[in-house]
């Protein structure tokens, strides 16, 4: 996720309270078209604030009070508007109605963590599933690597277009960074596999990429350094690269 998206993300609760100004709203709005992650985060917030403004019955104002009011202007003068002046019980709803907002909108942040922790976990589950399946594929070939210091092991299976790669050591990138993966053809260009993510307390990183198309028309995969949202192509320095 860019720096970007995170900025747009925690403007979102603003937005949907009306609290931002002119730029940020036209940048957001923009953002908005292109991000259904950061729409459909929006549409929760959006819900929650109509939610609260429906939470209380309107009050009628007491019968008589406009014509009290006409009567005590002088007759030929321009009327005009009286200040609004808060009472104590207007001011306490209104901070009541203020923390409630907060509070809702920190339960749904909290929320839409969460889904995204049990995908990342589903996700890793269903990998690891898939490379020990690998490993009894009679067509799984397997291949050792020792580069930088990064030792481990590539499991390939042309016939199934799968590929699964075991990384030890491979230490934790930089901030803001990220290691993506790539397949690698004979003309030398590279085909996006996604990211391989060490974990702290964990001896080694593991991944599993489904190639786009056959497996047998790449020579081999490579690791790079890149931003954190990835690249379209290789653009940081080179980590790992295992010709099959």
């Amino acid at each position: 996720m860019s720096q970007d998206h995170l900025v747009f993300k925690e403007n979102l609760a603003a937005y949907a309270l009306g609290s931002l100004d002119a730029d940020e709203i036209s940048a957001l709005r923009d953002h908005l078209q292109t991000c259904d992650t950061c729409r459909a985060e929006l549409a929760d917030y959006q819900r929650v604030g109509a939610a609260l403004l429906t939470a209380l019955p309107p009050q009628a104002p007491r019968p008589g009070l406009k014509r009290a009011l006409q009567k005590r202007l002088p007759v030929g003068t321009v009327r005009t508007r009286m200040p609004f002046k808060w009472s104590l019980s207007q001011i306490a709803l209104a901070g009541v109605l203020t923390l409630l907002v907060g509070l809702n909108i920190l339960t749904v942040s909290q929320v839409y963590s969460l889904k995204q922790e049990q995908a990342e976990i589903t996700n890793q589950y269903i990998s690891e599933q898939t490379a020990i399946a690998m490993l009894a594929y009679p067509s799984t070939k397997s291949l050792a690597f020792d580069q930088n210091g990064i030792t481990g092991s590539l499991l390939i299976d042309k016939q199934r277009n799968l590929l699964a790669v075991f990384a030890w050591h491979l230490p934790i990138p930089p901030t803001g960074k990220a290691y993506q993966m790539w397949l690698i053809d004979p003309q030398g260009d590279r085909t996006n596999g996604g990211f391989i993510t060490p974990e702290s307390g964990y001896p080694f990183a593991m991944a599993v990429i489904k190639s786009p198309k056959s497996l047998t028309d790449f020579i081999g995969f490579g690791v790079t350094l890149e931003p954190f949202s990835g690249s379209t192509k290789p653009t940081g320095p080179r980590i790992l690269r295992v010709d099959f």
